[in-house]
């Protein structure tokens, strides 16, 4: 029983040092960054993490969302009442962007905390008299490689979908918070016209919108800050902190050092 007690006082101080080592070592405002992945209600390995420019959760802030990206100049658009009622949603935004080209993307911004608001895209589309001949995970590069930025890729789920003698891509992502209490999912969906029959190229200039233009306007640089939690208690408190600090980490580290003495 001794020898367990041992092994156990050995267990909790490399766990609590290991907490401590990753909130100190951790960013800063890790807290302010959102989630934006395949699915709304866990995360996958599609995730990215990032800083968004607006508060999606507020309708106000959403209503400042740009109308001209680069070349695309958009305008507000609105659904029948029964699509909102059918939703539920407590933010919704509705915008088409067109290019010189005669391009059009149509994007909508859904935010809520029901989950009736986020039916799977398939169920939708095929509701609404669409075959979906494909689907995959369409990624993107929104920022360049680098060891100090792992998040250079965002991934969104794509359907191509066909009616009649039209046919459309459609791309869309979720947004949410790892941390904190703010239980809201964000689904953002891209719309696009296929015109002449080249799906290849409407996916083309539809990457290079959300790559070029829509994504430095919904997020703030996906870079993690490169101040963690230990320099920014050292930079506010100077040799106080630093003391915190040691203190915080000698709680662990001595009971590792008794159990292991007690083993010997």
């Amino acid at each position: 029983m001794t020898e367990l007690k041992k092994e156990i006082t050995i267990m909790i101080g490399i766990l609590l040092l290991s907490y401590v080592l990753v909130f100190l070592l951790a960013s800063k405002d890790i807290t302010d960054y959102t989630i934006a992945d395949t699915e709304y209600w866990r995360e996958t390995g599609n995730r990215l993490m990032l800083k968004t420019a607006y508060d999606y959760n507020n309708k106000e802030d959403i209503k400042a969302f740009p109308n001209v990206l680069g070349n695309w100049k958009g305008f507000d658009f609105k659904y029948s009442n029964r699509t909102y009622e059918k939703l539920n949603a407590e933010v919704m935004l509705s915008k088409a962007f067109s290019n010189p080209n005669g391009d059009v993307i149509w994007m909508d911004i859904i935010n809520s905390r029901t989950g009736e608001s986020f039916h799977k895209q398939k169920i939708c589309v095929e509701g609404a008299g669409w075959t979906i001949n494909n689907e995959t995970i369409a990624e993107f590069k929104i920022a360049s490689n680098s060891n100090s930025n792992p998040y250079t890729k965002l991934y969104t789920n794509r359907l191509d979908v066909s009616k009649k003698d039209r046919s459309q891509v459609m791309l869309y992502w979720f947004m949410f918070k790892k941390f904190g209490s703010n239980d809201a999912v964000t689904m953002i969906r891209i719309s696009a016209e296929v015109r002449n029959n080249d799906t290849a190229k409407t996916f083309e200039y539809t990457k290079a919108f959300v790559e070029e233009q829509l994504f430095n306007a919904m997020y703030e640089k996906s870079a993690t800050n490169s101040v963690t939690n230990a320099e920014h208690i050292v930079q506010q408190y100077g040799i106080k902190g630093m003391l915190a600090i040691i203190s915080i980490l000698l709680i662990p580290i001595g009971l590792i050092i008794v159990g292991v003495r007690k083993k010997e």
